[in-house]
C-alpha cells in the first residue's frame, strides 16, 4: 500500500468544535485531516481511505470509542489509534491497550505532547513499512531465483540452511547432502552436482572426515561416501550440545560481572518521560512484581487471587527484614478462598510485623498492584484467555486512575468479613 505524501488523520469526536482545533493544529503541521462526530460514518471512511493515524474520542453518539476501536483494527490494522478521552477510568484504558490502541491520551489535549506523540508513532510507522516492503521484494527475487533451479537445487538450498543449526558451514552442508544423494562421489561429480568449484570440494572434504560424516574410499580416482543420516546428525548434535554446554558455562560465569556493569553506567541524559509498558511475555511480569513489592517502603495495594499472592509473597519477609518501619498493607481477594487465606496471609503479617487488611469478594473485576503511589502493574481477570497482556506504569495520572479505582472497590466491600492485624 502506498500513502501519500503527507500523512492522512482522521479524527473522531462528536464535538464538532474539538473536532475543528484539533484539524487547524495538525494541518498547521502539514498533516491532511479528515474529521467525522459518528462511529458510522468513520467506519464508511476507514473502508474507503487509508488512513495513517485515527484520534478516536472515548464517548461518541452511536457507538462506544473502544469499540469503534475493535472495527476499524479489522478494517484497517496498519492505521495508528489513538484513544482520546474526557472520562478516564481503568476499565477504558485497559480495553483500549487490549483492543490495539497504540496511544491513550486524556483531554484537556496537551497540543505539543499530541504532536509529539503523532510524530513518534508516524515515523515508527514509515520504519515498519520500509522494512516490511524491503522484505516483500527479498521474497520476490528468492522465488524467481528458484524458478531457474531444479527440484535439487531448491532441496540443497533449503536443506543445507537446516544443517547450518547442527554446526555446519552451508558450503560443508550442501557437499555432504549431494555425497548423501550420490551414495559414492568422486570430487568432480560433487562439483557438478553442488555447484561448488571443485578446489572447494578438496578443501573441505577434510573437514567434514574429521566430523565423521564422510569416509574416503580407497580408490582411483579418490572417492567419497557419507555416513548414514541417523549416525551423521547424531554426531553432530552431540557435538553441538556440548558445544553449548561449554558456552553456557562461560555465559553464567560473566552473568553476575556484566549486571554488576551495566548497573554502574548512569550517563548524565534526560531521562525518559512517564510511560504505560506491555508486558508481552508473562514470565517478565513475575520478576516486575516481586521487584515492586520488595522495594516498597510505605504502602502496597494488591487485589488478586490468593494463589498469586502466596507466590507473590512466598519471600517477602526474608527480603524485607532490614525495612525500618511496617508496610501497610491492602489485600483483595475472592470470597471462596477464606479459609486458606485466613491461615497464610494472616502468618504474613505476623512474621513481618506489618499492617495487613483483607477484604473478601465473589469476584475480582481485575488484577492489581499499586506501590508507594508510584508505580503499578495490572491485568485483566480472565481465566479462559491466555493471551491477555499485562501493564505496567509509573505515570501518575494513570496511577491515580488505577488507585481511585482499587479505592471505590475497596469502600464497596462493607458485607464481607475483614481481616486485619496491626503492628502491636
Amino acid at each position: 500500500m502506498s500513502y501519500p505524501t503527507k500523512p492522512q488523520i482522521l479524527i473522531v469526536d462528536d464535538d464538532e468544535a474539538i473536532c475543528r482545533t484539533l484539524s487547524t493544529i495538525l494541518q498547521a503541521e502539514g498533516y491532511q485531516t479528515t474529521t467525522t462526530t459518528t462511529a458510522k460514518e468513520a467506519i464508511e471512511k476507514t473502508k474507503t481511505q487509508f488512513f495513517n493515524m485515527a484520534l478516536l474520542d472515548i464517548k461518541l453518539p452511536d457507538m462506544e470509542g473502544t469499540q469503534l476501536l475493535a472495527q476499524l483494527q479489522e478494517i484497517s490494522p496498519q492505521t495508528i489509534k489513538i484513544m482520546i478521552t474526557g472520562y478516564p477510568s481503568l476499565q477504558n484504558a485497559v480495553e483500549a491497550l487490549n483492543y490495539g490502541a497504540d496511544s491513550y491520551i486524556m483531554k484537556p489535549v496537551d497540543p505539543a505532547e499530541l504532536l509529539k506523540t503523532i510524530k513518534n508513532k508516524l515515523e515508527t510507522q514509515q520504519k515498519t513499512e520500509k522494512i516490511t516492503k524491503e522484505k516483500l521484494a527479498e521474497w520476490v527475487q528468492s522465488q524467481a531465483r528458484k524458478t531457474q533451479t531444479s527440484n535439487f537445487q531448491q532441496f540443497l538450498e533449503e536443506t543445507s540452511n537446516e544443517l547450518t543449526h547442527f554446526g555446519l558451514t552451508k558450503t560443508q552442508a550442501k557437499i555432504y547432502i549431494t555425497i548423501t544423494a550420490l551414495g559414492v562421489a568422486s570430487a568432480s561429480e560433487i562439483d557438478k552436482l553442488s555447484k561448488i568449484r571443485r578446489e572447494e570440494v578438496y578443501r573441505i572434504i577434510p573437514e567434514l572426515e574429521k566430523r565423521g560424516i564422510i569416509t574416503r574410499k580407497l580408490k582411483v580416482p579418490r572417492k567419497f561416501s557419507a555416513t548414514q543420516p541417523e549416525t551423521a546428525i547424531q554426531m553432530l548434535t552431540e557435538t553441538k550440545l556440548n558445544a553449548m554446554t561449554g558456552e553456557m558455562e562461560k555465559i553464567k560465569q560473566k552473568q553476575t560481572e556484566l549486571t554488576s556493569k551495566l548497573k554502574t553506567i548512569a550517563l548524565p541524559t534526560k531521562q525518559e518521560d512517564y510511560t504505560i509498558e506491555v508486558i508481552a511475555q508473562k514470565d517478565a511480569a513475575t520478576p516486575r512484581l516481586a521487584n515492586m513489592i520488595e522495594n516498597a517502603d510505605k504502602q502496597i495495594d494488591i487485589m488478586a487471587p490468593l494463589q498469586n499472592l502466596l507466590i507473590t509473597f512466598a519471600d517477602y519477609s526474608q527480603k524485607t527484614r532490614t525495612k525500618p518501619k511496617p508496610i501497610k498493607i491492602r489485600v483483595m481477594t475472592e470470597k471462596r478462598e477464606q479459609q486458606a487465606l485466613t491461615k497464610n496471609i494472616m502468618q504474613l503479617a505476623k512474621a513481618d510485623q506489618n499492617n495487613v487488611e483483607i477484604k473478601l469478594t465473589e469476584k475480582l473485576p481485575y488484577n492489581l498492584l499499586i506501590t508507594d503511589d508510584k508505580e503499578a502493574i495490572w491485568k485483566g481477570n480472565d481465566p479462559t484467555n491466555e493471551n491477555t497482556s499485562t501493564f505496567w506504569t509509573d505515570d501518575p495520572t494513570q496511577i491515580t486512575i488505577l488507585k481511585t479505582s482499587f479505592d471505590s472497590l475497596w469502600q464497596k466491600i462493607t458485607s464481607i468479613r475483614t481481616l486485619k492485624t496491626s503492628t502491636p
